[in-house]
């Protein structure tokens, strides 16, 4: 069935429309996709007026009832010339809401029943991108675990991340989207931010490309805008709040691309071991002492290694997946 158009839905709740239009509006709601979106947007509103009652998720008090009946058929009593129209929409159409309300909360939340989760890995070597219930986006870096959950919360959408993923959050003002990693939390409405929180490293970082971002950690809170990076050293406890110049050179690894700007060797070597699935051995200790700013796409661990043999005396040494590190 196509979409019905707004004007078709606002005239059988003003009862202008015609018997026929009113059924083809009832029939929208119960059987599309899309037409059990709209309802669930008319509905909203009155979810989270209802949240605070005790009696939701057991069944409708009937102060509820009368509340989602009065608000659909107030105005359709003032007009008793359409008799038939009225006995239609108002037995019909609160009927619809109050069944369809419920049915939304079930599907969209876990106020009805125990939250469950489920668990996505990806291997080094490897990346992925999934998307949630509620439209958001994410890319996932390799060696990278999130966990959440099957229907998000009410109040809140929320998702546990052990490593690197690009977020395009869907918007919702009244369902902040948090992301938990290792004691912190990431809140947002609907943005588009790079989260970095391996639990082998000793930061986590989070940049800012679209919207506001809320970094949390110990009870404090810092507010983000876009452009901007945010550091927390987890040994120090410090956090560092800075601008950047190219801030989507964080997420660059989305396009198979590697990026260091003044990057210690030691953390160039954890990421190159993730991306490509091999082992380092440092050989000569005095080579970590050289850092790096390289960008180039990636084209196999060879030519990577040859770029950075260009930049330092470092020599690097391959066999099978182990690679030797010396000067």
């Amino acid at each position: 069935m196509q979409s019905l158009g707004k004007n078709t839905i606002n005239r059988v709740i003003a009862e202008t429309a015609s018997k026929e239009e009113a059924l083809e509006v009832i029939d929208w709601f119960s059987s599309t996709i899309e037409g059990q979106q709209c309802l669930s947007d008319l509905l909203d509103r009155d979810a989270y007026l209802m949240e605070g009652d005790p009696d939701l998720g057991k069944s409708f008090t009937p102060l509820q009832s009368d509340l989602l009946y009065t608000r659909i058929s107030k105005n359709i009593h003032q007009n008793r010339i359409r008799k038939n129209l009225l006995r239609v929409a108002a037995i019909l159409l609160p009927v619809l809401l109050i069944s369809g309300l419920g049915f939304y909360l079930n599907r969209q939340t876990d106020l009805f029943s125990e939250t469950t989760y489920s668990e996505v890995y990806v291997p080094r070597g490897e990346d992925a991108r999934i998307f949630f219930q509620d439209g958001t986006e994410v890319f996932l870096n390799a060696d990278t675990r999130i966990r959440y959950p099957n229907k998000f919360g009410l109040r809140k959408r929320e998702v546990y991340l052990d490593g690197e993923a690009y977020f395009n959050v869907g918007f919702n003002k009244n369902r902040p989207f948090v992301v938990h990693a290792q004691h912190t939390e990431t809140e947002v409405s609907g943005t588009s931010f790079n989260v970095n929180a391996y639990s082998d490293n000793n930061t986590i970082e989070v940049v800012l490309d679209e919207g506001r971002t809320s970094f949390h950690v110990h009870q404090n809170s810092y507010p983000m805008l876009p452009g901007q990076k945010i550091e927390y050293d987890k040994s120090t406890g410090r956090t560092t709040l800075r601008n950047l110049i190219n801030p989507s050179n964080a997420s660059l690894w989305k396009k198979n691309i590697l990026h260091f700007y003044d990057t210690p060797l030691a953390d160039v070597l954890k990421v190159l071991e993730r991306e490509f699935k091999v082992q380092f051995r440092v050989q000569t200790p005095a080579a970590l002492d050289y850092s790096y700013t390289l960008t180039t796409k990636q084209a196999g661990i060879e030519n990577v290694l040859k770029e950075l043999q260009k930049i330092s005396p470092v020599k690097f040494v391959s066999e099978g997946d182990t690679v030797t590190v010396s000067l």
